[in-house]
């Protein structure tokens, strides 16, 4: 993948400063940070809403920010789709008006208008007025007109802020086959860590207006204090495997990984869609929902136990963080009792056993 996006920004307010340094590649990459911290600061200072103090940002090899050579160039000069928090659509003005407002702006898209309002499925929506709109709907349709506008990236601040849990799980395919489908890169801010690792797995970690860590989230977990600033907003695993096999006599269905051994078992009763072999999930659990044993157990009701060792332990507050190489990485959080019983080190095979019901999963 290709640099899409360079900055190496610094900007104060106040009493506090905002110095971020970073190289962002194609595909979605979710920033997480807690609030306060300089998230929606950075989109804006990228989007051209607020000009930084020094520093550069370019887009797609184009310097649209240089403090030294005094560049700054307008927001609608920069090409840059933005979704705000706060849903900014025109009440006054029908979908398909809103929709095409960018248009009329930036001159003729190069997305197609009837395919992109297939893919949102808002086409029933085109002569209604926002107000007439579900928060889930309104959501899409930010997303379509700040595409149609020409973008080259897009931003998107707290996206599922303003939608329920049942609305994010429909908005989150949209943003996936948006992005497969028109290959436009994607930064998208959320406080809320499984919100942001069911879309991507690719985070850019920010904390008191610096960046901390940016890679895949396998890779990050590796570093104990990548998982100081992640574990209060619920830490989870995140894995990318595909349909093995349905087992229908167990009523289970087989998911692999492509690129090692490591395969769960998930309920039959998970799948929205039909079960198609080949087809990539997304799944995630969460650490506390996992259990540890030195040896298989027989005689028990649990589906899943994966053999690893145990790669690195973290432990703070009464807790320990057993990471363990099962093909996947795999971040367990037991009792420091249970790890000091059990004499867990570095080294140790192991078994990671969980319920399937436990697994969430992402079509």
């Amino acid at each position: 993948m290709s640099d899409i996006l360079k900055f190496d920004i610094q900007l104060h307010r106040h009493d506090f400063l905002l110095n971020v340094k970073a190289e962002i590649l194609e595909g979605i990459t979710g920033i997480y940070g807690p609030s306060g911290h300089g998230k929606t600061s950075m989109l804006n200072a990228i989007a051209g809403l607020i000009k930084p103090d020094s520093g550069f940002i370019s887009i797609s090899g184009d310097v649209v920010f240089d403090s030294k050579q005094r560049i700054n160039a307008p927001v609608q000069k920069r090409k840059i789709g933005y979704v705000f928090q706060d849903i900014r659509l025109f009440p006054h003005l029908t979908v398909v008006q809103n929709l095409k407002y960018g248009i009329k702006r930036n001159g003729a898209s190069k997305i197609d208008f009837e395919e992109l309002v297939g893919i949102l499925e808002i086409k029933h929506l085109l002569h209604k007025k926002p107000g007439e709109c579900s928060g889930g709907e309104k959501q899409r349709i930010s997303i379509g007109r700040a595409l149609l506008s020409g973008a080259r990236i897009l931003l998107m601040d707290e996206p599922f802020s303003a939608v329920d849990v049942q609305l994010r799980n429909t908005i989150i395919p949209f943003l996936n086959e948006l992005n497969h489908h028109y290959k436009i890169p994607m930064l998208v801010v959320s406080h809320d860590l499984p919100d942001l690792l069911s879309l991507t797995d690719r985070l850019l970690l920010l904390k008191n207006g610096a960046i901390t860590a940016l890679g895949r989230f396998q890779d990050l977990i590796q570093d104990e204090k990548n998982i100081e600033v992640m574990r209060d907003a619920g830490l989870y695993n995140v894995f990318n495997l595909c349909v093995f096999a349905s087992l229908p006599e167990k009523n289970m269905v087989l998911l692999r990984s492509q690129t090692n051994d490591f395969q769960v078992q998930v309920l039959t009763q998970s799948f929205h869609q039909k079960i198609e072999v080949k087809k990539q999930i997304k799944v995630l659990i969460r650490p506390e929902d996992i259990s540890i044993s030195l040896n298989p157990i027989d005689q028990i009701s649990l589906r899943n136990q994966i053999q690893g060792t145990i790669l690195k332990i973290f432990s703070k507050d009464g807790l320990s963080f057993c990471l363990v190489d099962t093909g996947e990485k795999v971040l367990v959080e037991i009792t420091e009792a249970s790890k000091r019983n059990m004499n867990l080190e570095v080294g140790t095979t192991v078994y990671c056993l969980f319920k399937s019901a436990a697994l969430k999963m992402f079509e």
